[in-house]
């Protein structure tokens, strides 16, 4: 009597099963290279990995260091409109336009250098990091991703606005003491 032995059509599905596992194998744990399980989503900023939120730090110290030169080309500015300021008072110019501008600009400047200020607790302090930058805690290192972030981008915009409003102010004391009859364009109103 012959062996009875399991038929081709049998021995190709086992093996084709059992490539299957072995692929299921080999790309499930891909997934969940990053830690332990599956990464834990962050409010506000999805399922991202450790080293992306290790650069998004990274990225946000350049963006406070660029903010922080800004605040020094500011106070030089406003050192410059103060001599222009006092120049022309000296030679009896109406200078109350500029000198409100002058005003304003150092009031917004001060209110985004506190801004500022916020936005260098929720960097530096990096609680969801340790001292080499790595994430040590998800959680907490995307939402101090996301504060100073949100104070950057808020420090920025109050930034912007003084600047803007400070040419404003010198266009129109430019306009009534020149005397032009043109109105002065003011592109931020």
């Amino acid at each position: 009597m012959k062996p009875l032995l399991p038929s081709r059509k049998y021995i190709v599905s086992f093996f084709s099963l059992f490539v299957a596992i072995a692929v299921l194998l080999t790309v499930v744990p891909a997934a969940y290279a990053e830690g332990e399980g599956p990464l834990t989503p962050i409010p506000g900023l999805g399922r991202l990995p450790n080293a992306t939120l290790t650069r998004m730090h990274k990225q946000e110290i350049s963006w406070y260091m660029d903010q922080d030169a800004l605040f020094k080309k500011a106070n030089t500015l406003a050192a410059n409109f103060s001599d222009l300021i006092t120049a022309e008072a000296k030679a009896g110019k109406d200078v109350t336009i500029l000198q409100a501008g002058l005003d304003t600009f150092n009031a917004e400047v001060a209110a985004s250098r506190e801004i500022h200020a916020v936005a260098a607790k929720a960097i530096f302090t990096a609680i969801g990091f340790n001292n080499a930058g790595e994430v040590r805690d998800r959680l907490v290192a995307g939402q101090s991703i996301l504060d100073g972030r949100e104070s950057l981008k808020d420090s920025h915009f109050r930034l912007v606005k003084a600047m803007a409003d400070l040419r404003k102010s010198f266009s129109k004391w430019r306009h009534y003491r020149v005397g032009d009859p043109h109105i002065p364009y003011y592109p931020y109103k």
